[in-house]
């Protein structure tokens, strides 16, 4: 949330407020700020903490405050989630239920924090016909010991940007020593000492740059340097500091052998005063009246301690907090998108209710095309899944984990996701519903997207978007569907599970290390959050191992299609096609090197070659039955295992499409190599 979302609002209050409630229980919150993100794109994350509290509220921003204010908001709707907080508490301090974002497809198609110029004028025109703001009534200011304890807070962050802990590797020299040196070097070398300064950000929360070049004429180089900080004079030591880092691993300059500021102790010698004899005086009467016999000092002993040792009262001990293995959760909640695990800074989403983002997001279902549309629900009705649709969300509201069963095809997989997605649209529930799907490749994970998009009448990133290794297309953060690997997903729960609504972990049944290692992530965490939904979907084998796993779950059956099959094997296919492979062992040769080679780049990748690499090198193709034809056993042996011939997957995609009947054709390939040279032949070929 940024700066000016902030000033649009109270919500800079709402820490003195939860510290005001905290008080109450005498307990003080904790605030931990930390630097992510890059130099050119700087975020800080905070994690606030509360002795008593095992949850971590977590906020993040362009600045400190904002992502200190973020935690705030954060921990007091978790407050209010387990009932401890009453919501029109809050009220003050968040945005007004009946403050409404932009009513057009905005949420669809706008991604956080970017506001079309239309919709930018729209909105200020709006602004300047409306009544003024009203002001709030006088509220008491936070007591003074709090606003002690923020000072002393912005020092430490204030320290926090001087921390060095890695100066023993780069000559001792830090920040506090950096810039001196620095100046004795380009003062002996007759040198300019003129940084340049740039900032960026509004001007109570601006960041500065301090950029300088110094040429070494030892060397004949040029060493440049640019650092930021948030005032000029931390700017201009850091900038420094990397220059005289720079100049020592040139070895033009020494390392740093002095005494470090912070690790300096002023050492004062006892010196002697002269009192009057009036005084001493006086100190006797007074001495003398009140009975005090002085002590005897002996110069032999060693000194005393001058502290009370006495303990008057013992103050109990404080309450460890309670920390948890079990991997934190929480619903969709405002100004935060899950696909990213951050904050959303600016943009209409960074201050709008839930309740507007639902209402837009019903909206802009409305909004689609509805010929498209209306063809493509024609298309899913026809699925098997689409019979069971109403069954399916009773179920899933009714518990928080269950199994779906039901064979390949029935549409469990594209549809599922969807239903539940339109279900909370329509009920004005949208942004209350964000899906997360594992699957068990990432080629699965990719093209699912891409049908769910196109059955959804929309651009793949809108509502349904994908993440796998090295490539990621995500969501909008509200009411949106995100398909995944397994592997990806791991990694997210590194981080928790924030602003995820429902878990949906599909083909359970190709069970690996890392599957069963989700599936016991998430029993744990339905044992501590029976708001999460979790929904096990599998192909119709045996599933009474998971369904006893999730607490005896209820199970969904779907009944897939099924259709007449015929097994065709190899030698049939050849004597059906009359198929003749090329004559030409110099071909074959290079084929069969070509395949082989991009099997091997297959089994670099992680597939599982099915043929130990050590088993005697026998074409088994040569043997054919009595029951074929000469030509077809010649055919056969000019085949060889370890090759695949495109040339007969062609004669074979003709021979079908010449019968004229509707369907599909799908071909199994034994990785993704394989995959893109069919691909690829197919495309030169001068008929496909």
């Amino acid at each position: 949330m940024s700066s000016s979302n902030l000033a649009s609002g109270n919500f800079g209050d709402i820490k003195a407020f939860l510290y005001a409630w905290l008080g109450k229980q005498n307990k003080l919150p904790s605030y931990d700020v930390s630097q992510q993100g890059t130099k050119q794109r700087i975020r800080f994350k905070c994690e606030l903490t509360v002795p008593t509290y095992s949850y971590n509220a977590i906020g993040n921003s362009t600045n400190k405050k904002d992502a200190q204010t973020n935690a705030a908001i954060d921990f007091c709707q978790y407050l209010v989630r387990e009932g401890k907080m009453l919501e029109n508490e809050l009220e003050p301090y968040l945005p007004s239920k009946n403050s409404t974002v932009l009513t057009t497809q905005s949420l669809g198609t706008l991604p956080a924090g970017l506001i079309p110029p239309h919709m930018l004028q729209l909105n200020t025109t709006a602004n300047e016909a409306g009544p003024p703001p009203t002001l709030l009534p006088y509220q008491p200011g936070p007591p003074s010991h709090y606003l002690e304890h923020i000072r002393s807070d912005r020092k430490m962050l204030e320290e926090q940007e001087e921390t060095d802990t890695n100066a023993a590797i780069h000559g001792n020299w830090t920040i506090e020593n950096g810039k001196g040196r620095l100046h004795q070097y380009l003062q002996k070398n007759n040198l300019p000492q003129e940084y340049k300064y740039t900032s960026s950000g509004p001007d109570n929360l601006r960041t500065f740059f301090a950029e300088l070049s110094v040429y070494i004429r030892e060397r004949n180089q040029t060493i440049h340097a640019r650092e930021n900080g948030s005032t000029k004079q931390i700017a201009s030591k850091s900038c420094a500091l990397a220059l005289v880092r720079q100049l020592y691993h040139l070895k033009i300059i020494e390392p740093f052998t002095g005494e470090k500021k912070k690790k300096q102790i002023e050492k004062t010698t006892p010196f002697r005063v002269t009192v009057s004899n009036d005084i001493v005086k006086e100190l006797d009467e007074v001495i003398k009246l009140f009975n005090i016999q002085p002590i005897v000092i002996n110069e032999q002993q060693p000194n005393g301690s001058l502290l009370n040792s006495q303990i008057l009262e013992r103050f109990p001990s404080s309450e460890r907090r309670t920390t948890s293995s079990i991997i934190q959760w929480v619903p969709p909640i405002p100004n935060w998108n899950p696909w990213i695990a951050s904050n959303i800074d600016e943009g209409p989403l960074a201050t709008a209710t839930m309740e507007s983002i639902s209402e837009d997001l019903r909206h802009a279902e409305q909004c689609k095309i509805e010929n498209e549309l209306k063809c493509r629900l024609q298309e899913r009705q026809n699925l098997p899944v689409f019979t069971y649709r109403q069954q399916i969300l009773e179920q899933i509201k009714k518990n928080n984990v269950i199994l779906i069963r039901g064979a390949t095809g029935c549409g469990k997989t594209t549809q599922i996701p969807q239903y539940l997605i339109e279900d909370a649209i329509q009920h004005n529930q949208g942004a209350y519903c964000n899906i997360v799907v594992t699957q068990p490749r990432r080629i699965s994970a990719i093209s699912i997207a891409e049908r769910v998009s196109w059955e959804r009448c929309e651009d793949l990133g809108n509502s349904c978007g994908y993440s796998v290794r090295f490539e990621s297309i995500l969501p909008r953060p509200y009411g949106s569907l995100l398909f995944c690997t397994v592997g990806v997903l791991l990694r997210k729960l590194e981080s928790g599970l924030r602003g995820i609504s429902h878990v949906i972990v599909d083909e359970i049944h190709e069970r690996d290390i890392n599957t069963d290692f989700l599936l016991v992530l998430l029993r744990d965490m339905l044992n501590a959050y029976p708001q999460l939904k979790v929904i096990l979907m599998s192909a119709t084998i045996d599933v009474t191992l998971f369904r006893q796993y999730f607490f005896n779950c209820s199970i969904v059956e779907i009944e897939g299609r099924t259709y007449d099959v015929r097994e065709y094997f190899l030698e049939d296919i050849i004597q059906l096609l009359n198929f003749q492979p090329i004559n030409s062992s110099l071909t074959s040769r290079k084929q069969n090197n070509k395949n082989r080679q991009l099997q091997d780049d297959d089994d670099d990748l992680g597939y599982e070659d099915s043929q130990a690499d050590d088993m005697e090198d026998v074409n088994c193709n040569g043997i054919c039955g009595n029951e074929y034809s000469p030509q077809t056993a010649a055919a056969m042996n000019q085949l060889s295992e370890k090759s695949l011939s495109f040339e007969l997957i062609e004669a074979l995609i003709s021979y079908i499409c010449s019968l004229g009947d509707d369907g599909a054709i799908l071909i199994f390939l034994p990785g993704w190599n394989l995959i893109q040279a069919l691909l690829k032949y197919f495309q030169q070929h001068p008929r496909f």
